[in-house]
């Protein structure tokens, strides 16, 4: 065992006992038997004060934090040549759910967040109409983590590069459902040659969790006739997780 992985276990040990202490302090002071707390899991502390070391060459095993910092310095395809800045999504981890686009536009690379322009306030409003929003229980990422030159469809050597970040974005965040806006996106994720006229108005999967497909944000506002079917598909989202929609034409 490696010495970083062993003052990873000494300090769970003395967490552990710390609260086991706590546990048995406030049973005494309460005069109360004393409730054994169980083992508790507290990887999130220990990656925060004692993180484990990043291999540039493996995503897999990677927490949220190191996963971010193998994105902001991946050069894996072109797109990081004129990248202002990467956008590597933000949001809950765990998200109830999860919302992904094709790729960074002008506003994202300058910010580097993710859906702030006018195509992300429009998203928020889809959110909102269904009780979410981006800061309580919804993640938002892209496919491509860097801007595209004039926000073109990025290319498939450039999605296969970056695809491994998301997948394991998708394995941290376990959002029980997840919402792909656009083609790009669908297409990518889900390996298929449909558009969303075909994906659209029924559930699929992605390794087990359910997707909804459905319009990007930007063609709606193109194309206010596509405002209906996004409703249908939001409906869809709000159905699985639950959330109770008032009645609206």
């Amino acid at each position: 065992m490696s010495d970083i992985l062993k003052k990873r276990d000494a300090l769970a040990s003395a967490l552990q006992s710390f609260v086991d202490l706590c546990d048995e302090a406030e049973a005494v002071i309460g005069n109360a038997e004393v409730q054994g707390s169980g083992e508790r899991d507290f990887s999130v502390l220990l990656d925060t004060l004692l993180p484990l070391p990043v291999d540039k060459d493996s995503i897999q095993g990677t927490n949220m934090r190191q996963l971010q910092m193998l994105a902001e310095g991946c050069t894996k395809c072109r797109l990081c040549e004129g990248r202002g800045r990467v956008v590597f999504g933000e949001g809950s981890v765990p998200a109830r759910l999860m919302v992904i686009g094709e790729g960074p536009g002008f506003e994202e690379d300058a910010s580097g967040k993710p859906f702030v322009g006018k195509a992300g306030k429009y998203l928020d409003s889809w959110l909102g109409a269904i009780h979410l929003d981006r800061n309580n229980a919804v993640y938002i990422a892209n496919i491509v983590k860097c801007r595209p030159p004039e926000n073109r469809d990025p290319e498939v050597d450039e999605v296969e590069a970056c695809l491994p970040y998301l997948k394991r974005q998708i394995q941290l965040v376990k959002p029980q459902i997840i919402l792909l806006v656009g083609s790009v996106a669908a297409r990518s994720l889900l390996g298929v040659p449909d558009g969303v006229g075909k994906l659209r108005g029924r559930f699929l999967r992605y390794e087990g969790t359910p997707v909804v497909v459905t319009y990007h944000p930007a063609a709606v506002l193109r194309n206010m006739e596509l405002k209906r079917p996004v409703w249908d598909d939001l409906k869809k989202v709000a159905a699985y997780l639950d959330i109770q929609l008032p009645r609206r034409s």
